[in-house]
């Protein structure tokens, strides 16, 4: 098992002077993992590339398989907002939404009751069309939002609070070392681990090896690879 960055590092190492005579320097690796993993972060919340006319979603995307959800976990957070101007700021490692909600509390026969009432959040012109439509028009109960100017900007508009569930991004992940005699030495204190769960590491790293193999203009290596990342094997 992968357990830290430098491990993922000796490991790419491995695959590349096998089948490469060339090594992996500390800072092409910093470059690469990073690319790699988000590519990996994308891939698992869904290629737009992939879309067609005929299907408007790819062969993995985020909360379609039990696989995908557990490989972003670690990302999925929740915020509560508090309203500034026009909307709720969007936090800045926003990546993917995921679903939002707010307190609605009314009286039912003189009691207090409060409930959770989610928000839909809908497109720009969509929105335009329920605020035009007696019967579809947001109320309390069936809010809208939508993303406008940086912000989640929600119908009815005097919705002071919301919590948002979302996707983040991922940490940057580093490998720090020093130089000792010539050697790079790896340094705990300063790197930063892949955050993932460990079970996706591997993958990462074949990933790693792909990038690093085309900037080598390395063939056999990538043809090795690209294989291993399409098949699994």
């Amino acid at each position: 098992m992968l357990g830290t960055i430098d491990d993922v590092y000796k490991f790419c190492g491995f695959i590349a002077n096998k089948q490469s005579s060339f090594e992996i320097t500390p800072d092409e690796f910093n470059i690469c993992i990073n690319v790699a993993q988000q590519q990996y972060f994308k891939t698992k919340l869904g290629f737009p590339e992939e879309y067609s006319v005929e299907k408007r979603e790819a062969r993995q995307e985020f909360q379609t398989t039990q696989s995908n959800s557990d490989s972003l976990r670690p990302f999925i957070v929740t915020k509560s907002l508090i309203k500034n101007g026009a909307g709720f700021d969007i936090p800045t490692d926003f990546a993917c939404f995921a679903g939002n909600s707010y307190l609605y509390v009314e009286q039912i026969d003189g009691v207090t009751t409060p409930s959770i009432q989610p928000i839909e959040v809908v497109t720009i012109g969509e929105r335009g069309i329920r605020l035009n439509n007696y019967i579809k028009y947001p109320t309390y109960e069936y809010p809208i939002g939508t993303y406008l100017n940086g912000q989640l900007v929600t119908n009815p508009d005097d919705i002071s609070a919301v919590t948002l569930t979302y996707v983040r991004y991922p940490k940057t992940p580093i490998r720090n070392y020093t130089v000792v005699n010539d050697f790079n030495v790896y340094d705990p204190i300063g790197s930063v681990q892949l955050e993932f769960p460990n079970l996706d590491w591997e993958n990462i790293a074949h990933l790693v090896v792909r990038y690093w193999s085309v900037f080598m203009r390395d063939n056999d290596l990538y043809v090795v690879e690209e294989t291993r990342i399409k098949t699994g094997n």
